[in-house]
This record gives structure tokens, sequence and C-alpha cells, in this order.
């Protein structure tokens, strides 16, 4: 509908015809709304669920980290006193690998076993390290939680996404409920008193003046101008 077949419609048929629109989507968003708001409870309870499973790993998951990382920092600190890490040194990467928390068991040892024979060709012999027991210790207790933890974790992350998108569905949905009801208010009661206020701009436009649109352009030119 083109501008001119706009202003060709009687004002309360407009009205009449806005009024109806705000007035099917108050009738229809309650019933959605509700929908939404009982799968937004089912997620809710399901990301508590989840974020109670992985809170409870979680504290034993970092600590055996921590301890296997032990082994690595103590390694790291002999190679940086024989200022053998660097950038060409094939050090770095390997060091990262085992510090990395998502390093799976079986991956730990065969790097830690990579790292170790390469510090033995280089330094000799790594005989006299303190950690290693305790983190070798520490890697294969990972093993018997690290797929649980990586499950819990992952499921409370989807858990928490689904969640937060319902809760923002349920909120822009709320919200556009309030905006129809008072949209429909406003209509109502124009048609019910008079709606000349609204028709001023049509006016005016009618008979040769500016459009609204106009109007505020110029004020904002003016007030530009002004500045200069």
């Amino acid at each position: 509908m083109s501008p001119e077949d706009l202003l060709r419609i009687e004002p309360e048929v407009l009205a009449k015809l806005i009024l109806h629109k705000r007035e099917r989507v108050s009738q229809s968003l309650p019933k959605t709304i509700e929908e939404v708001a009982i799968e937004k409870s089912t997620a809710e309870k399901l990301a508590r669920q989840s974020r109670a499973k992985k809170e409870e790993l979680e504290p034993k998951f970092n600590n055996l980290v921590k301890e296997r990382k032990l082994i690595v920092i103590e390694i790291s600190e002999i190679l940086e006193s024989k200022k053998l890490i660097g950038a060409d040194s094939g050090y770095t990467q390997l060091i990262d690998t085992l510090l990395a928390s998502d390093t799976g068991a079986d991956e730990f040892n065969e790097q830690l076993a990579i790292l170790m024979d390469k510090c033995s060709k280089d330094i000799g012999e790594m005989d006299k390290l303190n950690q290693y027991e305790s983190s070798i210790k520490a890697n294969k207790a990972l093993v018997s939680i690290q797929d649980e933890y990586t499950k819990v974790k992952n499921s409370w992350n989807e858990n928490e996404t689904h969640r937060r998108r319902l809760e923002s569905k349920f909120t822009k949905m709320s919200s556009n409920l309030r905006e129809s009801n008072v949209a429909k208010d406003f209509w109502q009661n124009k048609l019910n008193s008079s709606l000349d206020d609204l028709l001023v701009d049509a006016k005016r436009v009618a008979e040769g003046g500016k459009s609204s649109r106009q109007v505020l352009r110029n004020k904002r030119s003016l007030k530009n101008n002004r500045r200069i």
C-alpha cells in the first residue's frame, strides 16, 4: 500500500484496523506465553540439575589437573634455568599441551614421555624429579572422571544455553503483550473520543505544508547551523 492509498483510508477505519491487530495479539499471546513458561520452568530445572553435577565433580577434577601439572612446572623450571626454552627449542608446544586442562590422560602420558626423552637427550637423565610420582598418580586418577566431567560440563552448557534462549523468548513475548495491551487501550480510547490530535500532521500536508519528517529535519539542520 502506497502512502497515497494510506492517506485515502478514513482515520477511523485505520484506527479500527490497528485496534483489531492489537486485540488479536493480546488474545493469542497469553496461551503461547504460558506454554513457553512451562518449557522455561523445565529448562531451569534441567540447568540446575546439570550444574549441580558439574559443580560436584569440578573441584576434584581441577585439583587433579593442578596436581598433574606440577611435574610439567618442575621440568619447565629446569629447562628455563638452562636456557633451553625458546621459540625453536621444540619444548614450548609440548609444555603447552601438558599444561592444558582438556588434554586427555593418555595424551598427557604420551606427551610427558616425549618431553622427558627430549630432556634426557639435551641435559641428561631426568631421575631427580620430585613431582613425577604424584603427577602420574593424579593423571591416572583423572582417567576415571575426565570423560564424566566433560559430559556433565557439556550437558550443563547445552541446558544453560537452552534456558537462556527460553528466558529471552519469554521476556520478549511478555513485553510484546504489555505493549499490545497499552496500544489496544490507546486506540480504543481514541475511537471513543477523538482522532483530531493524531491528524494534525496529515492536515498540514494536505494543505501544502511540510511533513513531520521534513519539519524534524529542518529543526536538526537549524540546530546544527547554530553550533557552527
